[in-house]
């Protein structure tokens, strides 16, 4: 099962033919090339740059509390960070979303996840038809923007020699193969700008939210925060630098890591995944259950994460069910954050890491708590086929 099924125009709608849609010899060609970016590796050379963009976060976050206890609207600020972050780190692009109210990449951001939702079931359901019809799922404003700066940041790189070990360094090699007549290993600007628009567009929306969503549980439950911040504060004194956050530390930080994977058991933002079936399967041990070639299948996430035969009290936010002896008495299947199999997430390091470096730095500066207007439960927008909360405000003291 590794197609999604997933609606692609690339005649009339170049970004929408990236590796997260795309299916086939093109995806099983393309997958390995960039997967090398998110290695290990890769992630111990960015965060540094997760790390400076979480400190002008908290600065911001700081400023707006001017000294005192304040109620916030934090989700905006967040998105931010995580946009901030992605193109600092993977793109060497400065998007300045946190010094700049004005700047345009976190409104395209959202523009591109929020916009079209008609369209997108429309496509989903009728794929052919949508083709024939020419439907373009990016909205105009939201192609023009990213278009232009991937020429942009592409142009930029080659007039001036410039390599940073980056996913723009790899889409270079590939737009050149294909100008040198390797069709094979090269890409045209277009199938570039598709890859590096989903690793943006993809990467931001679904980070900020589960930090918000994060910070929401905490807020709850003031047991589990001071818990996470005496774990946060002890690791830092053994395994930092002069009293900084590390990779190495961050990397110790095991309730943190339960606490982020609850959240996302919770709140899987990706709320369900699509597979398609490639050929005629039969279910084993069933031998009259069969999926027909061409079938189109809907992983339901969201009801396998609230399944109490395998999280019983589903409702409730218990990091403890993911130490390692807990997580061993489950399926691998009951957990799909980030889907399962060779279509599993390309940037699920990278997105754990952002979300573990944002928590780590508001735990440590502000303690977190329920405004009188913070809803309880969570409401959702209906809009998205993501799992997008409304805004709401929390509660903000800044720690000394």
């Amino acid at each position: 099962f590794d197609s999604r099924g997933l609606f692609y125009n690339e005649q009339d709608d170049p970004l929408s033919a990236h590796l997260f849609a795309i299916d086939g010899p093109r995806w099983h060609n393309l997958r390995p090339r960039l997967t090398p970016i998110f290695s290990g590796a890769k992630m111990k050379l960015m965060f540094p740059s997760v790390l400076r963009i979480a400190r002008e976060l908290s600065r911001a976050v700081h400023e707006r509390c001017a000294g005192h206890v304040a109620a916030l609207e934090v989700t905006k600020l967040l998105a931010c960070y995580t946009m901030d972050t992605i193109g600092s780190a993977i793109f060497g692009l400065e998007c300045n979303s946190l010094r700049d109210a004005k700047a345009p990449f976190v409104q395209m951001g959202l523009n591109a996840m929020l916009k079209k939702r008609i369209d997108y079931l429309f496509c989903l359901f009728f794929p052919e038809l949508s083709l024939k019809l020419h439907i373009k799922r990016t909205p105009a404003d939201v192609e023009a923007f990213y278009m232009r700066l991937v020429k942009d940041t592409i142009s930029h790189r080659e007039a001036h020699h410039i390599k940073r070990n980056d996913l723009v360094d790899i889409m270079v090699e590939m737009k050149q193969k294909y100008e040198r007549g390797d069709t094979a290993e090269g890409l045209t600007i277009n199938e570039i700008a598709a890859q590096m628009y989903v690793f943006i567009v993809a990467g931001f929306e679904t980070t900020a939210t589960a930090l918000v969503l994060a910070l929401y549980e905490l807020a709850r439950h003031e047991d589990i925060q001071c818990q996470l911040r005496e774990e946060i504060e002890e690791v830092i004194a053994n395994y930092g630098e002069n009293g900084e956050l590390t990779y190495e530390a961050m990397q110790k930080m095991k309730y943190l890591e339960q606490v982020m994977l609850e959240t996302l058991r919770m709140y899987p933002v990706a709320s369900e995944h699509l597979r398609r079936v490639n050929e005629h399967f039969e279910v084993p041990n069933y031998p009259k259950h069969y999926l027909p070639a061409g079938s189109q299948l809907i992983i339901p996430v969201y009801s396998i994460h609230h399944d109490a035969t395998y999280y019983p009290e589903p409702e409730k936010f218990q990091p403890e069910r993911f130490t390692q002896e807990a997580i061993q008495q489950r399926p691998t299947c009951a957990y799909l954050p980030f889907g399962q199999g060779p279509r599993i997430c390309i940037g699920m390091r990278f997105g754990r890491m952002k979300l573990a470096v944002g928590l780590i730095t508001l735990i440590r500066n502000f303690r977190f708590s329920l405004a009188p207007d913070t809803p309880q439960p969570m409401q959702f927008k209906n809009h998205s086929f993501l799992l997008h909360p409304k805004e709401f405000r929390l509660q903000l003291e800044p720690l000394s």
